[in-house]
């Protein structure tokens, strides 16, 4: 398992760092990273935000 470090950005500002823990062997799916952003901030339900690497 690696860990990758994502910075999650709304309207071009900072809002967050998270910890996303996935197997290098996988791809990674646009849509389960959305999904995680949402679970760990739930605020951002239905608002537009970006995820940087």
């Amino acid at each position: 398992m690696k860990t990758l470090f994502i910075d999650v950005m709304l309207k071009g500002r900072f809002v967050a760092t998270l910890r996303y823990r996935y197997c290098p062997a996988f791809p990674l799916d646009i849509e389960e990273l959305s999904a995680f952003v949402v679970s760990k901030l739930p605020t951002l339900r239905n608002k537009p935000f970006n995820i940087v690497f």
